[in-house]
């Protein structure tokens, strides 16, 4: 039984959240999907058409409220491509990045959830 190594920098949290995004390869891009999993260091979504590995990619969603902040927010993650995956009926692409915007208000440890 083979196992795998965790080589993430930061933890990731399981979150199913519409997202949106785009990349440039010469022409723009803009697609939907879903996210996975998040963390301060990347994330991976669920998509029908994925970025190719290595491209830059603007991903956008909606945080909603929660006991550290109060309201929703919307966010945008800005990363690269890191990998893509395909099997049977679902593909999706991890990002390695970081969260901009209203995020950038709020420290790591407000966010670490521990």
């Amino acid at each position: 039984m083979a196992h795998s190594i965790e080589r993430r920098a930061s933890k990731r949290f399981q979150i199913f959240l519409p997202v949106l995004f785009c990349w440039t390869d010469g022409d723009e891009h803009y697609d939907t999907g879903n996210c996975g999993n998040l963390g301060l260091g990347g994330m991976f979504i669920l998509a029908t058409k994925c970025p190719p590995s290595g491209v830059e990619v603007e991903v956008e969603f909606a945080l909603p409220a929660f006991n550290l902040v109060p309201h929703p927010v919307t966010l945008r993650y800005v990363g690269r491509v890191s990998r893509v995956e395909a099997c049977y009926r679902l593909s999706g692409f991890a990002i390695t990045g970081q969260i901009l915007n209203e995020l950038d208000a709020l420290t790591a440890e407000e966010l670490s959830l521990s």
